[in-house]
């Protein structure tokens, strides 16, 4: 079953591992969260408040986070391919070997991201709107 926690107040809270596959997260408070090693894949975070969340090594893969606040967020070896990350705030956002493969970065705002290599952004997709460090 998809777990509904559309628009949840879960600041802070501790769901390191947790398997959250195709959750409905939209719209949800995980500001300062800790998701390390969560399961997200095929998850709904659009404009979820990850400002400065733990995601370090969370699998990503075909999430929805357009719009979604990842200001200042450890997404360091994160699996992002095929994640929809158009319009995201990224801005100060840990991104060192995190796997960006056909993720969509369209309008994403990535300045002063840490760990950003060049091949991360061939693989991903960008345009004009796309605010690059």
């Amino acid at each position: 079953a998809r777990a509904d926690l559309h628009g949840a107040a879960l600041h802070g809270v501790g769901l390191a591992g947790a398997v959250l596959e195709i959750a409905d997260l939209h719209d949800a408070d995980l500001h300062r969260a800790v998701l390390g090693e969560a399961d997200l894949e095929g998850a709904d975070l659009n404009h979820a408040d990850l400002h400065r969340a733990d995601l370090h090594g969370a699998q990503l893969s075909w999430a929805d986070l357009q719009g979604a606040d990842l200001h200042g967020a450890d997404l360091s070896g994160g699996m992002l391919c095929d994640a929809d990350l158009r319009g995201a705030d990224c801005h100060g956002a840990d991104l060192t070997g995190a796997d960006l493969q056909g993720a969509d970065l369209r309008g994403a705002d990535l300045r002063r991201v840490r760990g950003l290599t060049p091949t991360q952004i061939e693989t991903a997709i960008i345009d004009a709107a796309t605010r690059l460090p």
